[in-house]
């Protein structure tokens, strides 16, 4: 693991009024971004600052986030994101950090309209990648097929990195039917095979923990 001035991003956020301007900053764990467009976002910092930022992005205003290699970007989330707070306790510290995950509503809808956003494309992630793919758009398939269609996608185009901060998203442009095509291709070429027995197919499990595995 990094040190945190190596794998946190900061968020700046400058408000002014007729006679002041305020300057307020917080910390950035995680950050997915679409060009300006924030999907995900997740900060931490004192009641102050968080409440400044909290505030800023639910009246859509713009916000600078720069990453952890000094890159400076303005980013938004557009209307209706969502907001989740936490409280976070710290050893030896009277008191506790606010902690905020801010969601865009285009992430709520993640899957639909031929958009599927994955938090971390890693060789070593293939496997929760194809299964979150398989979740989202309700796909009839098993875990072995993930890494042929993935990397189909790769091949084709599908596939487009997007900006981030504590994991390396990408954005999966293929309908449920395209990914059903791609699954036939790939049966019809005898590159995948079902399973040995009928019957109900397991998956494994993944938690948040396994999600974030390779972030740092």
């Amino acid at each position: 693991m990094q040190n945190a001035h190596l794998r946190l991003a900061r968020l700046e956020y400058v408000r002014n009024s007729l006679k002041t301007q305020t300057h307020t900053a917080v910390h950035v764990t995680h950050f997915i971004g679409e060009g300006e467009q924030a999907h995900l976002l997740s900060y931490f910092g004192n009641d102050a600052e968080v409440g400044a930022v909290t505030a800023a992005i639910q009246e859509n205003h713009r916000l600078d986030l720069v990453t952890p290699d000094g890159k400076r970007q303005r980013i938004g989330f557009g209307s209706e994101p969502s907001l989740y707070k936490a409280n976070l306790s710290l050893a030896r510290q009277k008191r506790s950090l606010r902690h905020v995950v801010a969601i865009s509503s285009g992430l709520h809808a993640n899957g639909s309209a031929g958009r599927t956003i994955l938090l971390n494309d890693e060789e070593q992630a293939v496997d929760l990648s194809w299964a979150t793919l398989v979740s989202l758009q309700g796909l009839p398939a098993v875990l072995s097929w993930g890494g042929h269609v993935m990397e189909r996608l790769r091949e084709d185009g599908k596939v487009k990195p997007l900006v981030g901060v504590g994991c390396s998203p990408v954005l999966v442009d293929a309908t449920r039917e395209e990914l059903m095509n791609r699954i036939g291709q790939g049966r019809r070429a005898n590159l995948t095979s079902f399973p040995d027995k009928n019957g109900p197919i397991s998956w494994p499990s993944f938690d948040m923990k396994a999600a974030l595995a390779g972030a740092f």
